[in-house]
């Protein structure tokens, strides 16, 4: 039996451009009418469309697809799909971490929503940070450079963050912006600085202003808060860049901090 295009579209909910692109493709044989020039499909043509459809469905490229439906030995099937578990398997990894990322993210923005502001007492997360960014300007350091790329090969492991150590405050790395790994696992990469889970301080605010003069007012509160309920600042302050807005013509961002205690 011989089906129209409009037969096939329906039947496979499929668009006349993608038909016409197995038809050039030379993936299926039409079959034209001489009298009025009309493109038939054969039951084995649909068929064929619908393997390339299930295998683009399991991910495969289009060139991998029109391979596998165009009578390649079923060896070659096999390869292709060990190759493929491969693929799936990276990207299922990535899927992973990228969904643990957003979930945290998700969390500190409905944290935020919730947020009365002061201090909480909390465990922070494991961290390593990667310095790359002054209070005014990127670091031109050919290690910085390449520990920057090393970073940014573990997307989507990593955020936007800021260090602020204040023995140093007086000195180019007392504060600066880089790229964060919130992890209780060793990062493999060299020249990270490592601050173990700790007992902290958190908490979170928006400004508009500069972070690295913000900072010290910030660690006075904290201070103040310790002396209050029975503990003492010890370690270096550091948190995330949640966002940046734009409200009545001024740049707000959004921060979160954690600032460790005794």
């Amino acid at each position: 039996m011989k089906y129209k295009i409009s037969d096939v579209k329906r039947i496979l909910n499929i668009s006349e451009d993608t038909l016409r692109y197995f038809d050039n493709k030379k993936i299926i044989k039409t079959i034209r009418d001489k009298n009025n020039n009309y493109r038939y499909f054969k039951a084995e043509d649909i068929n064929k469309i619908f393997a390339y459809k299930m295998y683009r469905s399991l991910l495969f490229t289009m060139n991998d697809a029109d391979q596998l439906i165009s009578g390649r030995p079923v060896d070659m099937l096999e390869s292709k799909l060990i190759e493929q578990l491969e693929v799936i398997g990276k990207e299922e990894e990535y899927l992973i971490r990228a969904k643990k990322h957003i979930t945290l993210l998700t969390e500190k923005i409905n944290k935020w929503k919730q947020f009365k502001g002061g201090f909480e007492v909390t465990k922070s997360p494991g961290f390593y940070y990667h310095r790359n960014q002054t209070a005014s300007s990127f670091i031109r350091d050919d290690d910085v450079f390449e520990n920057t790329y090393q970073c940014l090969n573990y997307l989507p492991d990593i955020w936007p963050c800021f260090c602020y150590a204040p023995s140093q405050c007086r000195s180019v790395s007392g504060f600066s912006f880089g790229y964060g790994f919130y992890t209780k696992q060793a990062v493999p990469i060299q020249g990270l600085l490592h601050l173990p889970s700790a007992k902290c301080l958190y908490t979170m605010f928006t400004m508009e202003g500069d972070l690295a003069q913000y900072l010290p007012e910030l660690l006075l509160k904290a201070d103040t808060y310790c002396r209050t309920n029975g503990h003492a600042l010890e370690g270096i302050l550091y948190g995330s860049i949640i966002h940046e807005m734009e409200e009545n013509g001024r740049t707000i961002r959004l921060f979160d901090a954690y600032i460790p205690i005794t």
